[in-house]
């Protein structure tokens, strides 16, 4: 049989878009924006070390648009951080349920008060506040706040989550009912074959391959000029992304299915998950495909250290053992929550006569890790303990060493950067320079990028050995930081070439260990400078201040290795 594929697009009954709706209260939330809704990121989507846990709303690259309360309740948490969802409300509603709103620009006039007092008293930008339930009733479609772009956020729009109130597990706010229109089915884009090491082929070995979808009249085509070979075991994955009318953006999908000779093998969807388990995203996607290629590959396969509840049935593992000469049919099927659907069917041969194929070979030296036992590794300059449960599949480890000029420390390579770690693994390493007591304080181990730029680690000394844990293998050495952070002038009401009002904005950036605390007064009086991580911007609000005489502004910085600085500027204002 020749290899097709067809691909779909079309909008199921009402009854299957909300199948998994029947066990949530519908029509009960209404939309947080007074707008027909724009999705720029969608419940579950792939994120650097995690799954987004809500869904993101557009508002057209405004700040400033009122956002409602999506129904009655009481404003339960307020959080105000220089990063994540920078300012956001969580509203506790009597059915159970707590919706979240992320980076907003502000709250309401009431709200920002007491959040500004509590700041002033806390004398601190960042805080956390949980007001009594009697103190911000709010009913449904009322304002309660507006749309920004603060936190990480890298463009203006609304982050809206429906939380469980006991098990706090963001739930898919879809699910819900809330109405989102959208025609457009997803869009598949490669699929990836793995052999299982030392027990699969694919092509000519145990390596994985990834090959492009191209759509020919319509038709999901595999572009290879040939069937795909296999054989042992072998497991498949996909990448996907969904779009949506009036959206420019790549989306997540909701719901993927796998076939194998009509037989449903693996299958998954996006309805709710657990915080403590959205680091395994990087066991639900080819970590390796991701930070070597930028392809988000998910996997039709679940490793052993892959905890996640999201699957269908559990005994249903996704690996295949084709040892027989004979076609396989294969048909993926990914869906967003409308219904909407593609697919793609192909063939790949299983030859006996592959067995012969050779393995990658093992890098000498290398020492078995698994999922379920984790290794120590003590040398005369370097400790590495990897815990059981730190990766999610047999790996192979390895460190080396050499000489570098640039550190105060051997450069060591430790493990493969392309192999995710879920529980942190510590490294200890025995600086070769010897490092004065005063400057101790100001040694840390560093993770060396590929561009060969350092990202410090928070270190402490365990004897003659610098410690930190981390979350990423990869090359690594001790460098001291004794470099201040930096602090220019970006604005002040005095400048003449432009007029931003009344505030104060200050660049502030770290050389190494990254900026730990700061704090600001005006006129030797403590004032609220707001913090923009992604911006490395301080503004202090400057309206309430008296006026038509000179002003003195201070700032106070301090990084993670205790260097400090102090930035003093005279305006009038």
């Amino acid at each position: 049989m020749n290899k097709k594929s067809i691909c779909l697009s079309f909008m199921v009954l009402l009854a299957y878009s909300h199948l998994q709706a029947q066990d949530y209260p519908q029509n009960y939330f209404s939309s947080p924006l007074d707008t027909p809704l724009t999705l720029v990121g969608t419940f579950g989507e792939i994120r650097d070390d995690h799954f987004h846990s809500g869904i993101d709303l557009g508002t057209q690259e405004l700040e400033g648009v009122p956002v409602m309360s999506a129904a009655d309740g009481y404003i339960s948490r307020i959080k105000i951080a220089p990063d994540g969802f920078g300012k956001a409300l969580y509203i506790t509603h009597p059915n159970g349920y707590v919706t979240v709103y992320g980076h907003l620009q502000k709250f309401t006039q009431v709200v920002n008060e007491y959040v500004r007092k509590a700041q002033y008293e806390q004398q601190k930008f960042a805080i956390e506040l949980f007001p009594k339930p009697k103190e911000f009733r709010v009913k449904k479609a009322e304002v309660i706040a507006y749309s920004g772009s603060s936190g990480s956020a890298t463009g203006p729009h609304l982050h809206f989550e429906i939380r469980h109130e006991e098990t706090e597990e963001p739930i898919n706010p879809l699910l819900f009912g809330i109405p989102v229109h959208d025609n457009v089915p997803p869009e598949i884009k490669y699929i990836r074959f793995f052999p299982t090491p030392e027990a699969g082929i694919v092509d000519k070995t145990d390596t994985a391959e990834t090959f492009e979808i191209q759509v020919v009249d319509g038709i999901n085509i595999v572009n290879t000029p040939d069937f795909i070979q296999a054989f042992g075991m072998v497991s498949i994955g996909f990448s996907a992304v969904d779009h949506q009318e009036y959206s420019t953006a790549n989306l997540g999908i909701y719901s993927a299915e796998l076939f194998i000779d009509q037989n449903p093998v693996y299958q998954w969807r996006m309805d709710r998950f657990n915080f403590d388990d959205t680091r395994y995203v990087n066991a639900h996607i080819d970590y390796l495909s991701k930070k070597r290629d930028n392809i988000t590959i998910e996997r039709f396969f679940r490793l052993p250290g892959n905890h996640l509840p999201i699957y269908g049935d559990s005994t249903q593992l996704g690996y295949q053992n084709w040892t027989e000469d004979a076609p396989h049919d294969i048909r993926i099927v990914v869906k967003d929550f409308n219904g909407n659907t593609s697919l793609i069917e192909f063939q790949v041969i299983s030859y006996s006569s592959m067995f012969d194929r050779p393995y990658q070979a093992r890098i000498p030296g290398a020492v078995l890790v698994t999922n379920q036992k984790g290794i120590a590794i003590h040398k005369n300059d370097l400790d590495v303990i990897i815990p059981s449960g730190a990766v999610y599949e047999d790996f192979y480890f390895f460190d080396s060493q050499r000489k570098s000029n640039n550190y105060l420390s051997q450069l060591y390579t430790i493990g493969d950067p392309y192999v995710a770690i879920q529980n942190p693994v510590t490294i200890g390493i025995k600086p070769s320079a010897t490092i004065a007591d005063s400057l101790k304080s100001k040694a840390v181990i560093v993770n060396v990028r590929e561009d060969g730029s350092p990202n410090a680690l928070l270190s402490a000394w365990n004897g003659a050995f610098l410690s930190a844990k981390t979350r990423s293998f990869g090359d690594f050495a001790v460098l001291l930081d004794t470099i201040p952070p930096q602090l220019v002038k970006e604005y002040v009401p005095a400048d003449l070439n432009s007029s931003r009002g009344p505030v104060i904005q200050v660049k502030v950036s770290d050389d190494l260990s990254g900026l730990k605390s700061y704090s600001g007064t005006l006129d030797e009086k403590w004032i609220l400078f707001e913090y923009d991580a992604k911006n490395r911007l301080l503004q202090a609000d400057l309206s309430a201040v008296d006026t038509n005489h000179e002003h003195t502004a201070r700032i106070n910085v301090m990084d993670n290795c205790g260097n400090t600085t102090v930035w003093e500027y005279k305006f009038w204002f």
